[in-house]
């Protein structure tokens, strides 16, 4: 198979059916269906003829232009190939790319693959830092069973939120947002600098590089794209500020469905884009 030397639309390569555009590095995803003539024919000999492809196909060396159409120019006719005419309307928005073609993830993409993230980040949250949790409210859960043992929960009723909090060993609770902020670190960083995608990610076949250039992302970069959510798990517990989150989580986490590349907050800050598809595993330089 022949690759083009310039930008167009070609014939594709796995269907005669319908044409292909190659942006002059890659074939993309966008594909039209050929209308008003048949596919090319086999040339004779077969596969691997002269002047033809692996197909059998007739070999081309620039984009296929669709023939002249009485009516058509000015008045926005449609081609008979299904390329863009100039004036034709476009019954389908073409979905957003990166300036080198790469597709961006669809919004409802990646909400699935923060879900699946998030139910991998909380068992292991469980695991690493579910005993230091339970030693912070380890007295106030022995009260309330000695309570229930003695049959009078009386004794739970009547405290008052400050003799909870003064039952509460509060050192086990700084010990264990530690612990938790480190494994949403280790998990995002580590993935991302590692594999392009955190195992979410993978599963529906997206990776995250910077909006600039592709390859995997540098620690520096995927530092700077995990700091808004370290940042609001910390201010959820800073009282009269906590309510904050409740604003800012939602607004970064809604904002890929108005931004034109698709980003979250966390994505603007570190200068990233979710696409569709692998990254090699060589780092981007400048990151």
């Amino acid at each position: 198979m022949s690759t083009p030397e310039r930008a167009g639309w070609y014939d594709d390569p796995e269907d005669t059916s319908q044409l292909r555009y190659f942006d002059g590095i890659i074939w993309s995803e966008r594909t039209v269906p050929r209308r008003g003539r048949p596919a090319e024919p086999v040339a004779q000999g077969g596969p691997g003829a002269p002047s033809t492809d692996v197909f059998g196909r007739p070999t081309t060396t620039g984009p296929v232009a669709p023939p002249s159409v009485p009516g058509a120019g000015h008045h926005g006719s449609p081609s008979p190939y299904g390329a863009p005419t100039a004036g034709a309307s476009s019954s389908r928005t073409p979905e957003p790319t990166t300036d080198d073609g790469q597709p961006l993830a669809s919004y409802g993409v990646r909400v699935g693959a923060y879900v699946i993230d998030s139910l991998i980040i909380g068992l292991l949250n469980l695991l690493i830092a579910g005993w230091a949790f339970a030693l912070w409210m380890w007295d106030y859960f022995a009260f309330a069973w000695d309570a229930a043992e003695a049959g009078d929960p009386s004794r739970v009723e009547g405290l008052t939120p400050e003799a909870v909090l003064a039952m509460m060993d509060w050192k086990f609770f700084f010990v264990g947002l530690a612990l938790i902020m480190l494994v949403q670190a280790i998990y995002q960083i580590g993935f991302l600098t590692t594999r392009g995608a955190t195992p979410g990610k993978a599963v529906l076949g997206l990776s995250v590089r910077q909006a600039v250039r592709g390859g995997t992302i540098s620690v520096g970069t995927a530092f700077m794209r995990v700091l808004l959510p370290l940042f609001l798990q910390v201010l959820a517990w800073v009282p009269g500020l906590s309510l904050l989150v409740f604003v800012l989580n939602p607004a970064d986490l809604l904002w890929p469905l108005r931004d034109p590349k698709r980003q979250a907050l966390h994505d603007k800050i570190a200068g990233t884009v979710v696409v569709v598809g692998k990254q090699s595993r060589s780092t981007a330089r400048g990151d």
